[in-house]
């Protein structure tokens, strides 16, 4: 039994042969796009009202006194300074997306890291963007396949 490679087999034999390049190519392109979708979702989120939280009534800056409405237990976090939502970030690596609060800095603040259980911001985030992830690496795996 002899196997003989035609001339139009040889464009599939290669393809084959570099198909591991291609999903990586097509995994990080699609971890980038799911990591901006992650942080403007979950910076939304974040900025959406109304919260079911407590009522406290703090200075600003000036000392006027203002309304803060509080997250409730199950709510993401209740934006008041803007320092925590600025720290959302994600990183990429080759076939890995790190998402959360100051990644891209290194580390996350410590208040972040107390607060976290009781406020999953980070997992409304995640559920509420599976469908897009899922869309973004089938979408750059077929690009990546069909060049």
């Amino acid at each position: 039994m002899s196997i003989t490679i035609e001339s139009g087999s040889l464009k599939a034999v290669s393809k084959i042969k570099g198909l591991e390049k291609l999903a990586d190519v097509a995994v990080e392109r699609a971890s980038f796009k799911s990591g901006k979708g992650l942080v403007a979702t979950a910076s939304k989120q974040i900025l959406a009202r109304p919260k079911g939280g407590q009522t406290y009534i703090r200075r600003d800056r000036l000392g006027r006194r203002r309304r803060h409405v509080a997250s409730a237990e199950g709510e993401s976090h209740a934006n008041m300074t803007g320092t925590l939502r600025k720290s959302l970030g994600f990183k990429v690596s080759k076939r890995e997306l790190t998402f959360g609060y100051g990644v891209d800095r290194g580390d996350a603040p410590i208040y972040a890291r107390k607060i976290n259980s009781t406020r999953p911001s980070l997992e409304i985030a995640i559920n509420s963007e599976q469908r897009n992830i899922e869309n973004h690496v089938r979408r750059e795996i077929r690009k990546q396949l069909n060049k």
